[in-house]
């Protein structure tokens, strides 16, 4: 059957990265024979006129698509056009919100007709294949008005099994032109089950590792496709830290010169481990602190201390590795001091620092255990569940008190941003510091173009001498920006080879490479 993946519009405007899920399940539907697209809402403007021509130009006879909770609304609402455009298409969905919300999804949208729990590669592929809906594991359906709900489909034990992500189907260039960033996985699991993540229930406790030659057989890759930097997406990547040390000599090895981020633990990690891995081309880590106060730190069942993030962030600053570190507001517990203690502690680490707030999402043990926990849920509505606006309250901290927190660690952003680029203008920043403004500067300029669809709404230009600067100046006008900004951006996505010319009748056609 032919089939069409959407990927939802994600409703943040932060550094995108093609998304390695459904690259995995067009990769499996391929590699068995069948015919895949990839509707691609993410990178570029959402508009239901876009949707029915791609339905009315592919004619898929499946339709899936994924979902975290803030954006469940969107997808389950994509999925409705999809149903009106045509009745007979089978629609899909599949994340870790429906997992846990399979029957209220069915019930709420009748234009859904099947929900993919847990990992979704195998569950896809005998959708597509058409086997008969009892004899597979893994999803949900509607049986004579009824919800039947199938087992539980086992981990996949071996993932160097599954196929490269199918990146091919995404639009590679739009991914490219913010930063040249994309992201892989070199195993699923985690063992840990603080309150407020879904990660062990979505892809398990044991880790499953992926071949060290694979996970750099697929850097390798993503550097021949023209992406500048590796995002390591795991879980935990420093979990297992021999998996780590073989990936690290793998690259060593192999001559590569790569530059790379992960995700990590305060406890994970030793001075060893973070030589070995800056020696490999890492650049920085991102822990997960969530709090400034240990009472609320063992309330979360994070089993973290204040001291021990001190000292992975003192050791990793040591040897040249950047940190982010993260923290969300309005945890089981939290009080208006307790939100203070944390923010005092974000700034007296000396690294960069960012902060969510409780989102209680369906299937985790704070939501599940809310009362138990002393949470309030002030709303179901999805659309909410953002992780940047409260949607809880705890006895003594509401939406007030963590907004007042959010506000000072806005403004602190706005100064800084404000600061650093008063002093760009002068010519006072060292080279590390004029990257960050120029890369906040593409991330803006590259943000408003793909909302618009600013090159594919862009009618043909007469040819002239100067094509790139003609660009610049309709591009200034359709998206309201100034000649100047606009012109910079261009040329940089031209010289990559990420926007391209193409003549036709005495006129230019501009379109993404």
């Amino acid at each position: 059957m032919r089939t069409l993946l959407i990927s939802p519009p994600y409703p943040l405007s932060e550094w995108p990265t093609i998304p390695i899920g459904l690259g995995y399940i067009a990769a499996i539907l391929e590699k068995n024979g069948f015919e895949v697209k990839i509707l691609d809402l993410i990178v570029s403007q959402d508009s239901e006129e876009k949707l029915y021509r791609h339905m009315a130009e592919f004619e898929p006879e499946v339709v899936g698509i994924t979902a975290v909770t803030m954006n469940y609304p969107s997808s389950s609402n994509l999925l409705r056009l999809c149903k009106k455009a045509n009745e007979n298409v089978i629609t899909v969905i599949g994340g870790p919100h429906v997992t846990f919300c399979a029957e209220q999804t069915l019930n709420e949208s009748p234009w859904i007709d099947m929900v993919v729990r847990g990992e979704g590669e195998y569950t896809m592929l005998d959708i597509v294949g058409g086997k008969e809906l009892l004899e597979i594991e893994g999803i949900a359906f509607r049986k004579n008005g009824v919800t039947t709900m199938t087992g539980d489909r086992p981990w996949i034990e071996n993932p160097d099994e599954l196929p490269f992500p199918a990146r091919h189907l995404f639009p590679i260039s739009k991914y490219r032109a913010f930063s040249g960033r994309c992201s892989l996985i070199s195993g699923r699991g985690c063992p840990f089950n603080c309150i407020f993540c879904l990660g062990h229930r979505m892809v398990g406790r044991r880790a499953r590792l992926r071949s060290p030659k694979l996970v750099v057989d697929e850097i390798q890759l993503l550097q021949e496709m023209g992406f500048e930097e590796i995002g390591i997406d795991d879980d935990l990547f420093t979990l297992n830290q021999a998996h780590v040390y073989a990936i690290c000599d793998e690259i060593e090895n192999r001559g590569l010169k790569v530059k790379w981020h992960a995700f990590s633990r305060v406890d994970t990690v030793s001075r060893g481990l973070l030589v070995k891995m800056k020696q490999a081309g890492c650049s920085g880590l991102v822990y997960g602190v969530e709090s400034g106060n240990q009472e609320i730190l063992d309330r979360a069942n994070k089993k973290i201390t204040l001291e021990k993030v001190k000292q992975a962030v003192a050791l990793a600053k040591e040897v040249g590795l950047g940190v982010l570190t993260s923290f969300i507001l309005g945890l089981p517990g939290e009080t208006k001091e307790t939100m203070r203690q944390t923010y005092n502690f974000a700034r007296e680490l000396g690294v960069s620092h960012g902060f969510h707030v409780l989102a209680p999402f369906p299937g985790t043990e704070v939501r599940e255990k809310a009362e138990e926990y002393g949470i309030t849920i002030l709303t179901n509505d999805w659309s909410k569940y953002d992780a940047n606006r409260a949607v809880t309250a705890t006895a003594d901290a509401g939406p007030r008190e963590v907004a007042e927190i959010l506000r000072q660690y806005y403004g602190d952003i706005k100064g800084y941003t404000n600061y650093q680029e008063s002093r760009a203008r002068k010519g006072e920043l060292t080279e590390e510091e004029m990257q960050e403004v120029r890369l906040r500067g593409q991330r803006r300029f590259v943000w408003k173009l793909l909302k618009k669809d600013g090159i594919e709404n862009l009618e043909s230009l007469e040819t002239s001498e100067c094509p790139t600067k003609d660009l610049a100046q309709r591009l200034a006008e359709h998206l309201s920006l100034p000649i100047h900004q606009t012109e910079e951006q261009v040329v940089r996505l031209v010289s990559k080879g990420l926007l391209i010319p193409r003549m036709a009748d005495g006129c230019v056609l501009w379109n993404w490479s």
